[in-house]
């Protein structure tokens, strides 16, 4: 009997053990899931971070490469040399690779010392002008002069190099603190400057926006010489290069578009011209270089003395004639007779002296009769 008591407790105490070590298997079993839990937790964050992570490479990817098919597409658009069509791609383009709401364009003008506003995408009217004498601590002033592009994150923290803070006019009108000035320049020569603010997104401009903005800067200073030296060539081709007057081919060209715009409107048009006497005389007497010093003065007291909207030319080395739109015979007339008291009066001082000018003057008139426009 005992020892079927004893085989009882030893089964219950054996039960018992029993139930423990299911009981710690069990806890140790839920510790193990409750870990693995945790450590997939931990891993689908890490998946869904680097989910996020893909996703804003793929936004950045795509929008790197929106911005260099725009880039490309400006790169074919600015290949012109007529200048506005150049500045209002620019004006259109730059500020949206920059994400920049507010654009702003100056030409540089060296003889004058003076920036011109050339196109602008602002709300409000700009300076036309800037003087770089007048206001060198000026932000395109500073960087046209130091031909370096400034980024500035907040203009009340920036300084140039020897400490001062350069000068924005009205501030208080730009949303953002923050801008870019680029100065554009080409075969060593500053063309103009551009100036981008206020990006949409209020934050100043990152890497990614100055390397595009320098590319593009870069191609828009090229352009900008290049419709320079066309605009320089063609009016070359037709000036007269010792008065800067219309030469002959400009002169007739523009004769023949006169007389179709009198033919088509019925409009009346003459044409003086005149005739400088003596020039021989005062090239052996003074040099030839006082035969020059007449005829540019000539030339000046000529178109000094017409209509802004009449046009004076030098047709050959002493004859200059002058297109007067929508003027009869008696009018013309009236402005050879002018012109002649004018030259008459005058005393030209060349080296070694003064001399007068001897000037004579003869009149075309064009005549709608019949339908056939002629000049007599």
């Amino acid at each position: 009997m005992r020892v079927t008591r004893r085989s009882r407790k030893d089964d219950l105490w054996e039960e018992v053990e029993r139930l423990r070590r299911a009981r710690d298997e069990e806890r140790t079993q839920r510790a193990l899931l409750e870990g693995e839990g945790e450590r997939l937790r931990e891993e689908n964050e890490r998946l869904q971070e680097r989910s996020r992570f893909v996703e804003e490479l793929s936004r950045e990817a795509r929008a790197t490469n929106e911005k260099l098919e725009i880039l490309a597409t400006l790169s074919k658009e600015v290949v012109s040399f007529d200048l506005e069509a150049v500045l209002a791609v620019c004006l259109r383009r730059i500020p949206f690779l920059a994400g920049a709401q507010c654009a702003s364009l100056y030409l540089h003008d060296p003889d004058a010392r003076r920036l011109r506003l050339a196109r602008h995408t602002h709300s409000r009217e700009l300076s036309r002008e800037v003087d770089l004498d007048e206001a060198p601590d000026s932000l395109m002033a500073v960087a046209l002069r130091e031909r370096e592009l400034l980024c500035i994150d907040d203009l009340g923290q920036f300084q140039v190099a020897d400490g001062r803070t350069p000068q924005r006019p009205f501030q208080e009108r730009y949303r953002t603190a923050s801008c870019v000035v680029a100065p554009l320049v080409a075969g060593g020569e500053v063309e103009g400057v551009l100036n981008l603010t206020d990006r949409f997104e209020d934050s100043p401009f990152g890497t990614r926006e100055l390397s595009v903005i320098r590319y593009a800067c870069d191609l828009l200073a090229v352009s900008l010489r290049n419709a320079r030296l066309f605009e320089q060539v063609k009016r070359a081709a037709r000036t007269d290069p010792l008065t800067g007057l219309l030469n002959r081919l400009a002169l007739t060209e523009t004769i023949e578009i006169e007389v179709k715009r009198a033919r088509r409107y019925r409009n009346d048009l003459a044409i003086v011209a005149c005739v400088i006497g003596g020039l021989r005389l005062v090239n052996a007497n003074y040099g030839l270089g006082a035969g020059d010093l007449l005829i540019q003065q000539v030339g000046r007291l000529l178109r000094a003395n017409v209509r802004d909207v009449d046009l004076v030319g030098r047709t050959s080395g002493t004859e200059f004639a002058l297109i007067l739109p929508e003027q009869t015979h008696a009018g013309a007339l009236v402005v050879a007779r002018r012109l002649a008291g004018v030259l008459a009066s005058e005393r030209i001082d060349v080296p070694g002296g003064q001399v007068a000018v001897d000037a004579c003057f003869g009149i075309a008139e064009y005549r709608d009769e019949g339908g056939g426009g002629e000049l007599y």
